[in-house]
């Protein structure tokens, strides 16, 4: 009996190694977005909502993440080229539509468009951004005005450290923000304190998905990936992810939609 219940652990023992060994794996790509993605307490490992929703939603679905560090630029040319499978956080527009099949969205978050000016210089209406030169994170999208509108003189960076050097070297008038946490670290990173937040704003609810390239294998993780996440909003787990992360705000928490907007 004892060796017919050792046979019978071995062959389950190697059913699990190998079910896991199975397991497909999919190349997302990490960019420091706190509080919702963050740098854990170990080398090379990553946190926040968005990075525990994924990895849950991806074990559901039979595959595992392999997380890769990369400036969002680098994400967006190899996420056009399939070399990477899933972007988190990519805002919708119709040119990455072109690249990338969105999954979700998992959450609307009201997230304004601001932007930090010099002192005495403050933006009251859009029109004066017509005169003024814009600093812009290279890749990002705004808005249709912002991003393609041919009269704006707009200045490019790769990311909010270099943007916060050109802004307090009167690079450019006004600085365009949507990740406010991230702009004020990268001044307060240089030191840089004499900056305000200009009166204008665009008012933005944001959806929050996660872009799956159109270029890259495994085409059929698009709707078994999807289809978790709705069943992650129905239980309400996405909404208790959120509030466990005490790096989120409770009051800053994502507005999960129902389950039938999503896909739309």
């Amino acid at each position: 009996m004892k060796l017919k219940w050792f046979i019978w652990g071995t062959l389950l023992g190697l059913s699990w190694q190998l079910s896991a060994e199975e397991l497909v794996v999919l190349k997302a790509d990490f960019r420091p977005r706190p509080p919702e993605m963050r740098y854990g307490a170990t080398s090379h490992s990553f946190t926040g909502p968005l990075v525990v929703i994924l990895e849950r939603a991806c074990e559901r679905a039979g595959c595992k993440i392999d997380w890769q560090d990369k400036p969002f630029p680098r994400s967006m040319r190899d996420l056009s080229l399939g070399r990477i499978h899933i972007v988190p956080r990519l805002i919708f527009n119709q040119e990455r539509n072109e690249i990338a099949q969105y999954i979700g969205p998992i959450a609307i978050r009201a997230n304004a468009i601001l932007f930090i000016a010099h002192p005495g210089k403050d933006l009251v209406h859009e029109e004066q951004l017509l005169t003024q030169r814009i600093g812009l994170k290279l890749g990002t999208y705004y808005s249709d005005f912002i991003n393609y509108d041919n009269r704006l003189t707009r200045v490019t960076a790769a990311d909010d450290a270099n943007l916060a050097k050109m802004f307090a070297a009167q690079r450019f008038d006004y600085l365009a923000v949507i990740d406010k946490n991230s702009a004020e670290a990268a001044f307060e990173e240089i030191g840089f304190h004499d900056y305000y937040y200009a009166s204008f704003s665009y008012p933005n609810r944001m959806p929050i998905y996660y872009g799956f390239s159109r270029a890259a294998d495994h085409q059929e993780f698009v709707g078994k990936l999807q289809y978790q996440l709705e069943m992650m909003i129905w239980r309400g787990e996405i909404d208790e992810i959120y509030r466990r992360d005490a790096e989120v705000p409770a009051a800053k928490v994502s507005v999960t939609l129902p389950v039938d907007m999503l896909g739309n």
